[in-house]
């Protein structure tokens, strides 16, 4: 917990900004093009213009996604580049985590890296490079594997796949040997196979993949993400964990108050971690158009969570130059302002 302790009590923000190019199917043809195309948007991300915003907000953090599915990261990465072997690098030339970070660690913000936990699915030859595989959550038609409420079968993995934790634990090493102490933390996503892949005594392991995220800070804190809180408490997956992903969706999840409740929610923890909670503010990750929530359902439940010693994270949409869109920083902002009087 004490990796985390930045977060009892305080609110921070998150934006999936994944700008990359319309068609991630990359054809050798195209991927000079498009990769000019992701290295322009990148360039154009005004650090200063999001740092000034955040820091109007009052959030005590801020979390980034590097990447996601289509295999485009916004940050240089020579292990990648060598294990995925394109003639064009899919990472880009600036390192934006780097230059964000720098920019928000003047205004006492901390920035978290989000990662996904496995291969970018949309980038076949990145999939096959890296020795990643979710083959066996597909039918034989290769649609994805779901239950009748169409959740995702995150339980039919059966594959510890060594080669690729390994290589995936290189890649992360090397970014955090790159930011060093300005990458306060991570929020690793798509854990949905720890008992096959990381829950065991050798590695790779949870121990070697912390190891690799803590490799250039080791008071980075560190959550991962088991998918979105369907039932009636967070998650916490394994000792190495700082804090709780409390990825939720349609609902607020309200941890406190209750006769039957869980007592270490009332400590602001979720067994030996910080308690935290994450949410989008928008129709959906990233997304807007408008808050979907007012300002006082937002200002009350975000200071619900704060009172009883938990971290809350709101997901944002930002515009692609890494501006907050006016009605979401108004908003924020009044919120912000009612938590610090």
């Amino acid at each position: 917990m004490e990796r985390a302790a930045f977060m009892r009590g305080n609110f921070g923000l998150m934006t999936h900004w994944l700008h990359s190019p319309v068609d991630s199917s990359v054809k050798n043809t195209d991927l000079a093009h498009q990769v000019e195309e992701w290295n322009q948007r990148v360039d154009a991300f005004d650090v200063k213009k999001l740092a000034t915003q955040l820091s109007q907000t009052k959030a005590k953090w801020f979390i980034l996604t590097i990447g996601q599915n289509t295999g485009f990261y916004c940050a240089p990465n020579q292990a990648y580049d060598e294990i995925v072997g394109y003639p064009e690098s899919k990472c880009s030339r600036r390192d934006l985590f780097k230059d964000l970070a720098t920019e928000l660690q003047k205004h006492n913000i901390k920035t978290i890296a989000y990662i996904p936990s496995g291969a970018p699915d949309k980038d076949r030859q990145a999939m096959e490079r890296l020795e990643w595989t979710d083959a066996t959550m597909r039918d034989e038609k290769g649609e994805m594997l779901r239950f009748s409420n169409g959740y995702r079968m995150y339980d039919k993995s059966n594959h510890r796949l060594e080669n690729f934790q390994r290589k995936w634990e290189h890649i992360l090493s090397t970014w955090a040997k790159n930011w060093g102490s300005l990458c306060a933390g991570w929020w690793v996503d798509g854990i949905y196979f720890s008992e096959t892949m990381y829950d065991h005594k050798e590695e790779p392991n949870f121990n070697s993949l912390a190891a690799a995220l803590r490799a250039g800070n080791p008071e980075a804190a560190i959550t991962f993400n088991p998918g979105i809180y369907r039932f009636d408490h967070p998650k916490i997956l394994n000792k190495q964990e700082d804090y709780s992903s409390g990825e939720l969706a349609s609902f607020l999840f309200t941890p406190f108050g209750r006769a039957n409740g869980r007592a270490d929610f009332a400590e602001g923890k979720i067994g030996h971690a910080q308690l935290h909670l994450l949410a989008y503010l928008g129709g959906n990750w990233g997304q807007g158009p408008k808050p979907r929530y007012s300002q006082d359902l937002c200002r009350a439940y975000t200071q619900y969570i704060l009172d009883g010693g938990g971290g809350m994270t709101w997901d944002i949409p930002t515009n692609a130059d890494g501006e907050i869109p006016p009605d979401f920083h108004q908003l924020l902002c009044q919120v912000g302002n009612a938590l610090n009087k």
